[in-house]
């Protein structure tokens, strides 16, 4: 389907304005038509975490109850408008497979679908595969990652410098502490849980949140090929570390050269932490203090994103650049850590339910064209998944999207199609149609997860087996009322039927089960979920290595990196019995 995709790209070249379109693929002479790198535009990701549909201003304007002086976006809001955005963007059900999705342009099925124990020897990211980074370095782009990672660390070879990008700053696992780069993992070395207890910035976060998160005292923060000593507490708030090096990196970018630029925000994953001022703009809010601490810090990473826009456009070179943004989930809605929205959309986080899976997005720059800007790509044949940036990010560097290291380990093929002649106006219609959301491995057994397995096809939803957070919120929430989302859950597979269907079209919020009354189309979906089931790519990825890895987080005097120097066996982290990492000698430190 990809290659069909390039090819109408190639025929309607004349028509996307001055730009163009920036690859083709002739399946009957296999060419390759490439740009020079003049031509390149600059692509620049800035990706937010655990952020909803009831987060932003714009989303807000257009539900049910109107616009909330709780959500102030601005700058995003404005981006929106004069940009394009994606309202049927959907991801996975949470962190780590979303991101390995979008660096590989696999469907999560066929690259990760778990948020594994970081010190599993195969967490993540198999070494063999590819990365978007590698694509584009190929075709001369510079290539930077700043914030948070949450692919695999265990060897230097997991590391962002050698999966394609020139630099990289940030933290490994999927949090960390906002104010001193502390750890999610421990070791003994570094005994206790961190608390802002009696601390002059107890107020910059809620205790709770900081406490169910228990933080460490080890740190967690990376400069491209080693620990970055001394930088962090640097400053009060994590989050201005990244930006300002994104800043650093766009002002000090030859122009010449084409840049790509992936930022993976902090914000707004828990604990809950916002700066004192931030804070003072919501006093208002007095019923819930969660509630405010996300006001709080959501304009925080709303004015983070306009402080790179600036940068941009300041420094030219916004006038061509591919500008996207978007949350690598739904909103995380559980109460302490959580407290985001979803509203109206059902669930949040760790479900597939839309409220878990369907993303805020917007794109803008210089090179969308003007009559596009301030559309909104809706219905079904709008739909984008993170794995699309792959072949849209290779079709406008001029490069071929085929995964040819892959090939050479027996590793899934991308999955991804290229969006840029649906986003730029040659055509109205998404070239992706259907696709598995979770595998039916996924556990059955009700927990965190959801134990839900679900297909997209058409307008169509199914979902299977008990599925969490089977409610909705409110305009205001987290409220003094008190949802555990963790013990709502609706059962869609009974004796009655296989699973609950939602046609999410028609009815996004997914308040009408369809099953019963369309049994059909359930054993249509169905049937492809069985057949898709066979290619489900879920290795053995080796047992959790703790022991190695504080090891090494000793000999770092503190500070969290790779800790095995054996890749043998990481390349396509093939599922068998006898694979073992026992042998593994540490890293010299």
């Amino acid at each position: 389907m990809a290659k069909n995709v390039y090819v109408t790209v190639l025929l309607c070249v004349c028509l996307v304005g001055s730009f163009g379109t920036l690859l083709a693929k002739n399946e009957e002479l296999g060419q390759v038509v490439k740009v020079t790198d003049a031509d390149k535009p600059n692509i620049v990701y800035m990706l937010s975490d655990n952020l909803g549909w009831g987060d932003f201003g714009y989303l807000r304007a257009r539900s049910p109850t109107g616009p909330s002086k709780e959500v102030v976006t601005p700058r995003i809001d404005e981006l929106v408008a004069t940009g394009v955005e994606l309202d049927r963007m959907y991801t996975y059900k949470f962190c780590s497979p979303s991101r390995c999705s979008l660096l590989t342009g696999r469907l999560p099925i066929h690259v990760n679908t778990h948020n594994s124990d970081q010190t599993m020897p195969g967490a993540g990211i198999p070494v063999g595969m590819g990365t978007i980074a590698e694509k584009l370095k190929s075709a001369g782009y510079k290539t930077h990652q700043l914030g948070k990672w949450h692919v695999g660390f265990a060897t230097e070879a997991h590391l962002p410098v050698n999966r394609g990008f020139d630099t990289s700053f940030g933290y490994l696992f999927a949090y960390n502490g906002y104010l001193h780069s502390w750890a999610e993992a421990g070791c003994d070395a570094y005994p206790g849980n961190v608390t802002l207890n009696g601390t002059n910035q107890a107020s910059w976060c809620t205790a709770t949140s900081v406490q169910m998160r228990h933080l460490k005292y080890a740190t967690d923060l990376w400069n491209t090929t080693h620990p970055a000593t001394g930088v962090n507490g640097s400053v009060e708030f994590e989050e201005q570390l990244f930006a300002d090096e994104a800043l650093r990196i766009i002002t000090s970018h030859d122009p010449s050269e084409p840049l790509f630029l992936y930022y993976a925000m902090h914000l707004l994953h828990s604990p809950l932490c916002a700066p004192p001022e931030y804070l003072d703009m919501f006093d208002f809010i007095t019923d819930n203090e969660d509630r405010k601490y996300v006001s709080a810090a959501t304009h925080y990473l709303d004015m983070t994103v306009g402080r790179v826009v600036d940068s941009l456009k300041k420094t030219g070179l916004w006038n061509n650049t591919f500008f996207v943004w978007s949350s690598d989930n739904g909103a995380a809605i559980e109460l302490g850590t959580g407290a985001k929205s979803a509203y109206p959309l059902r669930g949040g986080y760790y479900t597939n339910w839309e409220g878990g899976i369907r993303a805020p997005c917007l794109v803008n720059g210089g090179i969308i064209p003007d009559h596009v800007r301030g559309t909104r790509l809706d219905g079904v044949d709008s739909y984008v998944h993170l794995a699309d940036w792959y072949a849209t990010f290779c079709s406008l560097a001029g490069v071929d999207p085929e995964d040819t290291k892959a090939q050479t380990y027996g590793l899934p093929p991308i999955d991804s199609l290229n969006m840029w002649p649906m986003i730029s106006g040659v055509n109205m219609t998404s070239p992706r149609t259907e696709w598995m959301l979770t595998p039916l491995t996924d556990p059955m057994i009700p927990g965190r997860a959801g134990g839900d397995a679900a297909y997209i096809y058409g307008r169509y939803k199914l979902l299977l087996n008990n599925v969490a957070q089977a409610s909705w919120q409110g305009p205001q929430y987290p409220n003094a009322s008190v949802w555990d989302t963790w013990t709502t859950f609706e059962n869609c597979t009974t004796t009655e039927k296989i699973g609950c269907l939602f046609d999410i079209i028609d009815d996004p919020t997914e308040h009408h089960d369809l099953a019963l009354e369309m049994p059909q189309m359930v054993d249509v979906i169905m049937e492809k979920m069985l057949l898709e089931q066979q290619n489900v790519f879920d290795p053995y990825r080796g047992q959790p290595q703790p022991i190695l890895a504080c090891s090494m987080v000793v000999n770092r005097s503190g500070f969290w990196g790779p800790f095995l120097n054996n890749e043998s066996g990481l390349l396509n982290n093939v599922a068998d019995p006898s694979f073992s990492f026992q042998k593994n000698t540490l890293l010299s430190p």
